[in-house]
């Protein structure tokens, strides 16, 4: 892999995961990186003094918001005035649709494909998510799709509100024809139901591990060879639990950490993408910094 992704922007949030501790992610990665990452601006989420959520089906999701807006801005102020590609060291999962949000504004006449590895779809809305956990949420939102036709809630109005200004700041970023995922094996019944309903590309753990890493990426860029620009979301649990103590939600029978590299190396190498992202480090959780000296090595020929 070529290393272009020195210009990072970092993200401390947490507020989308059910337990603390992802906002100090970022500057794990940065320990173990040994200086190769130039920070262009660093975002957080306002410090609460208790974990209390009244929107009970999207927790956090005021706090989140100012935070997606904080995002999208960035990355369409640093690719306004750069062209190298960026990339994001972010907290839990939930801020992804703003780092969308701001390729699409950067990028307005460009296709937009989306490679997300991770061990879940992240694609309820708060209508469908039995969690309440925004970081279960963000390519729902960059998408713009509510789901309410599988709804297993009832939102209050300031919900409803909050939702509709999550979508506005994303502003429908994506088409979900133009998504693969790559590792996914824990889902809720409802998004499979999406996935097979949308028609939404995917290669499970298991079928990575039938095909190959490397058939895998390639058919991926195949698939996406229609789009202009590459956004790739690498959610850590996409590993196996065994090599990610410091995750949240951590899921056996995922990535070897050679798979995760092979791929990773192949999709940067086809020069499109544009927007790189690495998500769900939680230093509260690990020992010694282990998952983050695992994470740094798995990316060492991107940064």
């Amino acid at each position: 892999m070529k290393s272009t992704f020195e210009n990072a922007i970092v993200v401390e949030c947490d507020l989308g995961a059910p337990q603390s501790g992802a906002a100090l992610g970022g500057r794990a990665l940065l320990s173990e990186l040994e200086g190769k990452v130039n920070v262009y601006r660093t975002i957080n989420t306002a410090a609460l003094p208790t974990r209390q959520s009244d929107t009970k089906e999207a927790h956090y999701l005021g706090e989140i918001n100012e935070c997606l807006d904080e995002i999208s801005i960035s990355v369409q102020e640093y690719f306004n005035n750069n062209l190298k590609s960026l990339s994001i060291i972010a907290g839990d999962h939930s801020t992804a649709c703003g780092s969308i949000a701001g390729l699409r504004k950067a990028f307005p006449e460009k296709k937009i494909g989306v490679v997300w590895i991770d061990a879940h779809a992240d694609i309820h809305s708060p209508y469908t998510t039995p969690s309440g956990n925004v970081h279960g949420m963000p390519v729902a939102a960059a998408a713009g799709k509510d789901h309410i036709h599988r709804a297993i809630n009832t939102l209050d109005a300031n919900t409803i509100t909050l939702w509709n200004r999550t979508k506005e700041i994303c502003g429908q970023s994506i088409e979900l024809n133009n998504l693969v995922y790559i590792g996914i094996r824990d889902l809720e019944q409802e998004e499979w139901d999406i996935l097979e309903e949308e028609k939404i590309k995917y290669y499970s753990a298991s079928e990575v591990n039938t095909q190959g890493a490397r058939d895998t990426a390639l058919d991926t860029l195949s698939y996406l060879s229609d789009c202009d620009i590459l956004y790739v979301s690498f959610d850590i649990d996409s590993l196996d639990s065994e090599y990610v103590p410091g995750t949240g939600t951590p899921v056996d029978g995922g990535l070897r950490t050679e798979q995760a590299k092979e791929i990773l190396s192949i999709i940067h190498e086809s020069n499109k993408v544009k927007l790189f992202e690495v998500v769900e480090i939680n230093p509260l959780l690990d020992d010694k910094n282990e998952t983050a000296k695992c994470i740094a090595d798995i990316l060492s020929g991107i940064f």
